[in-house]
Parts: structure tokens; C-alpha cells; sequence
């Protein structure tokens, strides 16, 4: 009892420090947790796309070169029977923004007769497939964008493409998509987005043959998909235009990684905060032994022993850094669960999901980086003789 008194006061001595370095404990703590969410959502939303057994077949050169768009019915010859490829899906990258509006919008113009069943992952109602097949002005807005622009089934929206000839394209949403796993990207019919580049630009300016950025190719089982990945690439080779075929994770993955590379970056953001963490908490123990050396010289002298000195300082350590750990973990958690945050959406991911067990792991770190902080202190006060604590003494 006597000891936990003593850790007490120590602690509430200089309140504003102990408060100082409890934040400079919880600050990492939080950017950990929040890194951890959003590389576990990263994970969650690659795993998802392995699930669907889909090819992205694109050019060998660049994935911003074109394919033509006749490579799908040469995709569909590979398997006759039609068993074990579902279906083939060519898209074209659009982009796109409001007129006066500086944020940009992910769209894809998509092969409208096949895109229901290539990602039939998005769980469109037949009412939605009936409107998207109906209307050639159709298209499907992710839920987060028709959220963040107020847009809503039956609205007739006018967007501006990214690409050539940059004409303002009007469209009519039949869908938000609300059980898509992609909350943020817009498919369009990428005929009527033919049919409008086509009244702009003159046919002696466009290319006759059409093209499409991406083809996407929905297999029937993880061994249709490993034997079309060397199928596709084999049809065309040695032509003009050789493609890349991967599955669609290693395709989200490459291109995670060289437009963010977000998880090695949040990775190395998370064990630098860490470190300074670290630092922060061994240079307030450090001052705490400093200002207590004649406490801890009387204490010794009085018959306490190294050990208990050292146990002294490493339970004050583990206390301060704990205090500041739970702090850290239970922010986050709090904020994304039960307050408005927990709408927050960030690309690739549906839901911020700051989970417990990541908040644990969270805590568990700061009791570490007391240990760590603490180290040379609670080594220093086991070492220090009583010859020199006393004449330490004022």
C-alpha cells in the first residue's frame, strides 16, 4: 500500500508533465490504431476481390495503354461451353468531375450486356438491371460519391470526363449501389459514352477500331483462373498489343502500390511514431529519477533494496505509458463506432472499422514502450550505492 502511495505522488507532482508525456504516449497510439484500421480494411477489401475469381487483363506495355476492344470475343473463344469463363467485361477509364467543381470522381465506362454478371458481387435488384439495360443514359454511382454530392436514384447529373474530347455528358442514376464493395467508383454504359465521343469528334479524327482500358474476366473456380491467367496472355502474344493478365487482388495491389503504396507508408509512419514515443517517455523518466535522486538515495540507504527501486520506477513507467496507451486506443474506437465518424469512408475501404482487438494491441505497445523507457532509469536507481546516494543528499 505504502508503495502504490509513493507511485501516487510521484506521479502527481508535476501534473502537467505527467499529463505531457501522456499525450506524447497517446498521440502515436492513436496514429497507430488508425494505420492498423486502415491497412486491415486495405487487406478486407484485396481478399473480397480474390473471392470473385476475376481477371483484369490489360496492356503488357502500361495499364494506361489501350486494348482493342475486339479482344473479348477473343477472350470468350477460349472456353466455348461458356463454363468455366462466365463472362467478359471491357472497360475505358473516364474519370470525370463537376462542372466548377474541383473534385474528382472515379468512372468507368463498362460493356453494359455483361457488366451485371462480371461483378455480380455489387448485387444490383433487378429493377437496377432492368433500368441500366433500358437506359443507354444509365449510370450506377457508388454510394459514397452519391453521398458526398447528394445524388439519388433518378437524378439527372451532367459530368465532364477526364478524357477526350472532354464534352459535358449528361447521365441519369439507377443505382447508389448500396452492397458494392467499392463505395467510391461510377460505371456507365461505355456504348452511349461511344455514341456522344463520336458526335463530337469527326469520324476521319477517331480511331475506328474501339478500345477499352481494362478487361475483366469473371472465371468459375480458382483453377479456371490460374489456367485463363496464362491462356490470355499466350492468345496474344507476339501481336501489336500483348497483354498483362493477373488476378484482380494482384492487379489492386500493383496499383495500390505505385499510385500510394499506403500500407508500407502508414507501416513505417506508425513505427517512427512509436519510436518517438519512446523517446519522449525515456526523457520524462529520466527527469523524474533526476528530480527523485535524493528520494532515492534516502529510500536505499533506509534498507530498500535495488530491486525495489527498480520496480519502483518501472511500475511508474508502465502506469504513465498505460495511461496514455488507453487513452490512444480508446479515442479512435470511440470516435469511429459511436459518433458520426463512423459514416468516415476512405477509398478501397467501405467502413473505418477500429477494431478491439487492434485497440488492445494498441495498449499492449504502450505498457512495452514504458518497459523500454524505463529501462535505464530503473537500471540506474538498482545500481546507485548508498556511499554516493548519501552524498547525494542536501
Amino acid at each position: 500500500m505504502l508503495r502504490l502511495v509513493y507511485l501516487y505522488k510521484n506521479l502527481t507532482r508535476n501534473v502537467l508533465r505527467t499529463l505531457l508525456t501522456c499525450a506524447a504516449v497517446a498521440l502515436p497510439i492513436v496514429i497507430y490504431v488508425l494505420s492498423a484500421a486502415v491497412i486491415n480494411g486495405i487487406d478486407e477489401f484485396l481478399d473480397n476481390s480474390a473471392k470473385q475469381l476475376r481477371l483484369v487483363v490489360t496492356h503488357r506495355a502500361s495499364v494506361i495503354s489501350p486494348l482493342p476492344a475486339g479482344y473479348r470475343a477473343k477472350i470468350e473463344s477460349l472456353d466455348p461451353t461458356g463454363k468455366r469463363i462466365l463472362s467478359v467485361c471491357g472497360m475505358r477509364w473516364v474519370g470525370g468531375r463537376r462542372e466548377n467543381d474541383s473534385r474528382i470522381l472515379s468512372t468507368m465506362a463498362a460493356q453494359p450486356d455483361t457488366f451485371p454478371y462480371t461483378f455480380a458481387d455489387y448485387q444490383l435488384t433487378e429493377e437496377e438491371v432492368a433500368a441500366w439495360n433500358r437506359d443507354r443514359q444509365a449510370i450506377i454511382v457508388g454510394r459514397a460519391t452519391a453521398g458526398q454530392f447528394g445524388w439519388n436514384v433518378g437524378d439527372r447529373i451532367t459530368m465532364i470526363p477526364s478524357v477526350p474530347p472532354y464534352t459535358p455528358v449528361e447521365f441519369r442514376v439507377v443505382s447508389t449501389a448500396p452492397l458494392a464493395p467499392d463505395p467510391i467508383t461510377n460505371f456507365c454504359r461505355l456504348d452511349y459514352f461511344e455514341e456522344v465521343v463520336r458526335s463530337v469528334i469527326p469520324p476521319e479524327g477517331w480511331k475506328t477500331d474501339e478500345w477499352v482500358s481494362f478487361i475483366f474476366v469473371k472465371c468459375a473456380s480458382k483453377e479456371d483462373l490460374d489456367y485463363f491467367r496464362q491462356a490470355i496472355d499466350a492468345l496474344f502474344a507476339r501481336t501489336p498489343d500483348e497483354t498483362k493478365t493477373q488476378d484482380e487482388k494482384a492487379f489492386v495491389t500493383e496499383y495500390v502500390n505505385q499510385q500510394f503504396n499506403l500500407p508500407r507508408n502508414l507501416t513505417i509512419l506508425a513505427a517512427v511514431t512509436v519510436f518517438v514515443a519512446i523517446m519522449a517517455a525515456a526523457n520524462t523518466m529520466s527527469m523524474n529519477l533526476r528530480d527523485r535522486l535524493n528520494e532515492l538515495a534516502t529510500l536505499k540507504s533506509l534498507g530498500f533494496s535495488g530491486r525495489t527501486l527498480f520496480a519502483l520506477v518501472q511500475t511508474e513507467g508502465l502506469i504513465l505509458c498505460g495511461i496514455g496507451g488507453l487513452l490512444g486506443a480508446l479515442t479512435p474506437y470511440v470516435a469511429f463506432t459511436h459518433t458520426p465518424l463512423r459514416d468516415f469512408q476512405v477509398p478501397l475501404i467501405v467502413h473505418l472499422d477500429v477494431r478491439p482487438i487492434v485497440c488492445a494491441q494498441a495498449v499492449g505497445i504502450a505498457l512495452l514502450i514504458g518497459v523500454v523507457a524505463a529501462v535505464w532509469p530503473s537500471w540506474s536507481a538498482y545500481r546507485l550505492p548508498v556511499v554516493s546516494a548519501l552524498r547525494n543528499l542536501e
